[in-house]
């Protein structure tokens, strides 16, 4: 187990050093939320969960071309935003999820000596999944298993706001596009602990103010383990350690028919979790605490004038 451990450590290691980092736009953000829940979007026929997660990020551009005037102006956003899920297996094999986001948007444009912040919160773009099993090793309590999945964002945040007279997409609850997208996922239990991997392809289509954000690949490498159930200590049985690589890839986004140069590219974070069940709840469906974080190792490679700095993460799952 020890030698296995070492081994995912590694191979974590050196594909950080093989890849190419860049900023995450707030509407793509990196990772799988799927996995963050709980592990995986395969449950049982008649299984129902609730996921709350807190996300915080900072980073910094160039400003959008018609923001400029006469000089070389920045932007740099700090934003939260805070998603509900809900999740429900209706029948074996199939699990739908739809994701409800709340958006605390900060802007601060800079100029110069001179800045100015616009602030702007409230509710985002409802997205559906459907992630259905293709095949796992047997019908109960299977080891591996291989999931496919489909994605649908809709329009339904407010994406037209002025904020001191000014609209910046930015800086908007929702994009007004009409977004989809696939994927693939796969899960291989250990009696150590597990092995996650995801890749999806995300396909941004034009929104409100002109404005079209480039459409974004993303894939994942992930490893949690029991810490009390692998080494055989009872009074860690509610601590889960985790350890993730999350890759994204965007194309730039569009702006008014031209291309924004300062955006799109790729990005790759080192992602450490922590996973705490509630002991005073018996069973695999006792509520948890996950907290992580996603380091970038580098903004590099990043299209023209970005920065991204760490995310950090916060979230409860409530299983029914």
């Amino acid at each position: 187990m020890i030698r296995l451990l070492v081994a995912a450590t590694s191979v974590s290691i050196l594909c950080s050093f093989l890849a190419t980092p860049v900023t995450a736009c707030s509407v793509c953000l990196a990772g799988d939320p799927r996995f963050n829940s709980d592990g995986s979007s395969a449950g049982q026929a008649g299984d129902f969960s609730f996921y709350a997660e807190l996300r915080g990020w900072k980073k910094s551009s160039a400003a959008l071309p018609d923001e400029e005037e006469g000089g070389e102006a920045t932007e740099k956003n700090e934003s939260q935003r805070l998603d509900l899920y809900a999740s429900w297996t209706p029948i074996d094999r199939l699990t739908l999820t739809t994701d409800l986001p709340i958006a605390f948007n900060e802007n601060k444009e800079i100029e110069g000596g001179d800045s100015t912040t616009y602030r702007l919160d409230g509710v985002g773009d409802l997205a559906v999944m459907a992630s259905a099993v293709l095949w796992r090793d047997r019908e109960v309590l299977p080891e591996t298993w291989i999931e496919g999945r489909g994605f649908l964002k809709t329009p339904t945040g407010k994406s037209k706001s002025r904020v001191k007279g000014v609209q910046d997409p930015h800086l908007e609850r929702g994009t007004g596009s009409w977004d989809f997208g696939f994927g693939l996922a796969g899960v291989r239990r250990f009696d150590w602990g597990s092995v996650y991997t995801s890749a999806s392809y995300r396909v941004n289509t034009k929104g409100s103010l002109s404005y079209e954000y480039g459409d974004v690949a993303l894939a994942n490498l992930a490893v949690e383990i029991p810490v009390g159930h692998t080494f055989g200590v009872r009074s860690l049985e509610w601590l889960t350690l985790g350890s993730e690589l999350n890759y994204r890839w965007a194309a730039k986004d569009k702006y008014r028919g031209s291309r924004y140069a300062s955006s799109g590219g790729n990005i790759l974070y080192y992602g450490p979790s922590i996973r705490i069940t509630f002991p005073w709840f018996e069973g695999w469906r006792a509520p948890s605490l996950r907290a992580g974080a996603q380091i970038p190792f580098t903004s590099a490679w990043l299209n023209d004038q970005q920065h991204e700095d760490p995310l950090w993460s916060v979230g409860v799952l409530v299983p029914f």
